[in-house]
């Protein structure tokens, strides 16, 4: 009985005995057998590494108004960034967006990827046992670094105003998309770039396409019009043809060969020189000079303004254009010459044309377009910073001088005449028009009813604070580029004028006065018409001059509210008296008269020649000594 009670005691001893003894061997195997595996193990299960993200750089326009940014998202217990892009829709197309791996795919965002993304940081991060990190026991092994913040040369104001000028104008040609840019031609840096429509970089369903695409940089064209100035450029630089050489009447049509296609003008203007036929826009006249200039001339002075190549490194999707050598252009006895002469067989690119008109603007040399001001770091100190390029001088200050002047009658008596404006009538404007048809394929010729209109300004013509270039692209009802873009031009000039922050002179939104009854162009109105209008309208008038017509307009330093008309003769055989006119004034009743004027000084006329009165004759040259009052 005893002996039987016993065993089962005896059996439970045993078996504690035997797993303490178990316990123990495991025990000696974990921590002498195999120490080192089972501490690994252990650490895996407590300690974590991760990379530390690096704060993408900043992305600014000029006075430090930040474009692009980063955004922390703490949404779920979990740390995320993302791009994010303060200022909407706004200049869009050149900051671009990033992909859905944080890189930038399109715009500055893409170009300056590397510097932009930081370098990731590492960590090693304890953890207990529900996956929180122990701060005290965690440290960072290699901190993050922040890319770099960038400024850009553009300015926000002056950006919203070319956006909203080029919606607006959109809408009003009913046109397939509009371009513009603007530029400080000293310095090459671009003040304002876009393209309309545009797409919002914000958000993550919209389908960008095409909206996406900066036409200043990727659109190559033919340029129309607007190459005229490089074809006078050649002509004057090279000594082969002067402003006053007088080239014959041909008409409206050309047949300058049996089996060419005839070069044709919108009107028949008479016999022209160079500067008449820059004011009205004759292909004739400027197919004879390029003619005369020759193909291998004409192109390297295209060239030299930076044609049929790019103009940066800093363009995402720029476009090289193309630009015919001097053998293409001499065959089929000179035909590609000619037309290249008035902007056709040739491609440019907005962006190259712009700041070809920057070196005339300047005096004749080519800057390199700065849309770079400045690298800066995370704590906002200056780590690089751009300046400004000159890539070579193209003209003579002299060429300059003269194909300004010529600008400048183009919109006080040519085909711009709709840029000049009343809203800041001392800024004197210089541009040119530019209506260029589309080549189609499908037809195997050029398709007048696709167009790109054109117009490029310099504000003002002299002493360029800015030049602006704005493209239409198929306006639809009125094509001409003085009609279309022109008028774009003049609203984004008048939107900077007057705006408080961006204004180089002393204009302000007061001065601008609602539904003012002298806000009419009696320009070319008989004396009776205008005097009509006038009446009807409320507008006080004061005339001066002799003559039948309208040739010339000013505010009324007498009377806030009115207008001075001078008048003048619809042909004029003798020259008019201009002692006390601005230039401007001076310069609208040349151009009524077709008559080229040089002058020197600056405020309003004090002396002429030829004198008042004296009879015109052809070829004749007006000059013109301007004073300050005082």
């Amino acid at each position: 009985m005893n002996k039987f009670r016993l065993e089962p005691l005896a059996f439970i001893k045993w078996l504690v005995m035997s797993l303490v003894a178990v316990l123990m061997l495991q025990t000696f195997n974990i921590q002498v057998l195999n120490q080192k595996a089972y501490q690994s193990k252990t650490k895996d299960m407590v300690v974590r590494s991760k990379n530390v993200y690096a704060e993408r750089g900043q992305i600014m326009d000029r006075n430090g108004v930040v474009l692009a940014d980063n955004l922390r998202d703490t949404a779920n217990k979990v740390l995320d960034y993302s791009r994010i892009f303060l200022q909407g829709k706004l200049a869009s197309q050149i900051v671009g967006k990033l992909d859905f791996n944080g890189h930038g795919n399109m715009g500055i965002e893409r170009v300056f990827d590397s510097r932009l993304t930081g370098v990731e940081g590492f960590r090693v991060s304890v953890q207990d046992v529900r996956h929180r990190e122990i701060y005290s026991r965690s440290e960072d092994v290699a901190q993050a670094e922040p890319g770099k913040n960038l400024v850009l040369t553009i300015d926000k104001n002056m950006q919203e105003i070319v956006e909203k000028a080029l919606k607006d104008g959109v809408a009003e040609f009913s046109a397939k998309s509009a371009s513009a840019v603007v530029v400080d031609p000293y310095t090459g840096e671009i003040l304002a770039m876009a393209s309309y429509p545009t797409f919002d970089p914000n958000s993550k369903t919209q389908g960008i396409g095409r909206m996406a695409k900066n036409d200043i940089v990727s659109m190559s064209y033919e340029p129309g019009s607007t190459f005229k100035v490089i074809t006078a450029s050649a002509a004057l630089e090279n000594g082969i043809v002067d402003t006053n050489r007088i080239f014959p009447n041909e008409g409206k049509s050309w047949k300058w060969n049996p089996r060419a296609n005839p070069i044709r003008d919108t009107h028949e203007y008479g016999d022209m020189n160079m500067s008449e036929a820059m004011v009205q826009s004759s292909n004739i006249v400027f197919a004879k000079i390029a003619d005369a200039v020759g193909a291998q001339k004409l192109y390297q002075m295209a060239s030299h303004y930076g044609l049929g190549m790019k103009t940066s490194d800093a363009f995402y999707g720029e476009e090289s254009g193309m630009l015919k050598d001097p053998y293409t252009l001499a065959s089929n006895s000179g035909s590609d010459l000619k037309q290249m002469g008035f902007g056709h067989a040739v491609m440019v690119t907005p962006i190259q044309m712009v700041m070809a008109y920057s070196a005339v603007a300047n005096g004749g040399k080519l800057m390199e377009p700065m849309i770079v001001k400045e690298w800066r770091d995370a704590n906002g100190n200056l780590v690089e910073k751009k300046e400004p390029v000159e890539v070579r001088r193209v003209i003579s200050e002299q060429t300059a001088a003269k194909i300004r002047a010529m600008l400048n009658r183009v919109v006080n008596s040519g085909t711009a005449k709709r840029v000049a404006s009343k809203k800041i009538p001392d800024v004197l404007f210089g541009g040119k028009t530019g209506t260029a048809e589309k080549y189609s394929q499908e037809l195997g010729k050029y398709d007048r009813n696709h167009q790109v209109a054109s117009f490029i300004g310099l504000a003002p013509v002299e002493n360029a604070r800015y030049v602006c270039m704005v493209l239409v692209d198929d306006p639809q009802g009125v094509h001409a580029g003085g009609v279309t873009a022109g008028p774009i031009f003049r609203r984004i000039m008048e939107g900077v004028y007057y705006h408080p922050e961006l204004s180089p002179l002393s204009h302000n939104l007061v001065q601008v006065k609602v539904d003012n009854p002298c806000d009419v162009d009696f320009m070319g109105m008989t004396v009776n018409a205008a005097k009509r209008l006038a009446g009807d309208r409320g507008c006080p008038v004061t005339l001066q001059g002799e003559g039948d017509r309208v040739i010339s307009q000013r505010n009324d330093m007498l009377d806030s509210m009115g207008v001075v008309l001078m008048l003048g003769e619809t042909v004029a055989t003798k020259m008019p008296d201009l002692k006390g006119l601005s230039l401007k004034d001076a310069l609208e009743v040349m151009g009524n008269i077709r008559m080229n004027v040089e002058y020197e000084g600056k405020g309003r006329v004090v002396a002429q020649t030829p004198k008042a009165d004296e009879t015109l004759r052809k070829g004749t040259v007006c000059k013109l000594t301007l004073k300050e009052r005082g």
